[in-house]
């Protein structure tokens, strides 16, 4: 065992006695919850300035559902995105395991499907799953939400594009500029 594998080790044991600590995880932890850790490490570890850090980012993992900003709601307030979407979650649904997935491939593909270009669907999804512009890649925000907390948060937001006015977006942005949608072509042939 390398020096680096024991400092990895170590970090995942530290988070995980920290997770005990703040009752997000049992005692003594299961090697699921201890494979989870290394992945969130993987994920978010270079952007916690300590481990302590990572309980409001693990709190808004664990939750069913996020908080889409209003005008990024809008902005996926289309026809195309919402089957997009729909679309994603039963590819989730198919998965027997969302570890190692050829997301860059797949989510390329199925946007494909509806028109849209595989950046506007990946920022489609980043949305949808966490209402955060940026964040780790797919990969391994995947295996972090899981299949129940992945379609529960599409099906949230989909829940909120059509009910109340429907998938018509709203005319006007900040500033009175024309409101734009993510844009969708008539898929290749």
């Amino acid at each position: 065992m390398t020096s680096s594998d024991r400092t990895a080790d170590e970090r995942v044991a530290q988070l995980a006695a920290l997770m005990q600590g703040w009752g997000f995880l049992e005692r003594p932890a299961p090697g699921a919850a201890l494979r989870w850790i290394a992945t969130f490490l993987e994920a978010y570890g270079a952007r916690l300035a300590s481990l302590d850090d990572a309980r409001p980012v693990i709190a808004a993992l664990r939750a069913e559902s996020c908080i889409v900003p209003a005008l990024e709601l809008e902005r996926l307030r289309s026809r195309q995105v919402l089957f997009f979407l729909d679309a994603v979650g039963q590819y989730v649904d198919d998965q027997p395991e969302l570890r190692g997935l050829p997301l860059a491939h797949d989510v390329a593909e199925i946007a494909r499907e509806f028109g849209i270009a595989p950046e506007a669907a990946r920022d489609a999804l980043r949305m949808a799953l966490t209402g955060e512009k940026d964040g780790p890649p797919l990969e391994l925000l995947f295996p972090l939400l899981g299949h129940d907390r992945m379609l529960m948060r599409i099906g949230a937001v989909s829940s909120r594009l059509l009910h109340g006015r429907g998938l018509e977006p709203i005319a006007f942005g900040p500033n009175g500029e024309p409101f734009k949608t993510i844009p969708a072509q008539k898929p290749d042939a």
